[in-house]
């Protein structure tokens, strides 16, 4: 029991109870708050649409690294600004690093040079000189350097570049 000799000492009483509610009201909201973000998977990350360009007419790409972060939406595209017929491209970014040639040289004989390896995580499809063709994915959940190669016949030895997932 609570013996209170003023007026003045009822109303500290009073504010210090409020203080105190009100901070376990400001404590739940927050919590609150933070457990919807996380539930919603709110990683602040919004899409992305990254475009890639040959270097005119050689077997380079014009970006040699671009950045995304883990489990962001990603729409890739293959602007092909090449002018010569046999400068076809595309984009293949690779899951393992260390399968570059032999994803290069199964594409040889594949169908639309893009050949069904496990190594492959996406691709465009072949854009002709003068076209473009996109492709829409989810970066990897794993941060890390993701190597990214042409696999129009012989390109994947020069046209290489990375995608940075943070």
């Amino acid at each position: 029991m609570i013996i209170v000799n003023s007026f003045k000492e009822v109303i500290v009483l009073f504010l210090n109870k409020l203080k105190g509610e009100t901070m376990k009201i400001l404590t739940n909201l927050f919590i609150c708050t933070l457990t919807i973000a996380i539930l919603t998977g709110c990683s602040g990350s919004k899409p992305v649409s990254i475009t890639l360009q040959p270097d005119g007419n050689k077997m380079a790409y014009q970006t040699k690294e671009f950045r995304v972060e883990a489990n962001q939406d990603v729409t890739l595209i293959m602007d092909n600004i090449a002018t010569l017929e046999n400068m076809k491209h595309n984009i293949v970014i690779l899951n393992d690093n260390t399968k570059v040639s032999e994803v290069g040289q199964n594409a040889m004989t594949a169908k639309d040079y893009m050949p069904n390896h496990p190594a492959v995580l996406v691709a465009t499809p072949m854009a002709d000189a003068g076209s473009k063709t996109q492709v829409s994915f989810k970066a990897p959940s794993t941060p890390g350097k993701y190597i990214y190669i042409c696999t129009y016949p012989g390109h994947y030895m020069m046209m290489k570049g990375y995608m940075i997932v943070e």
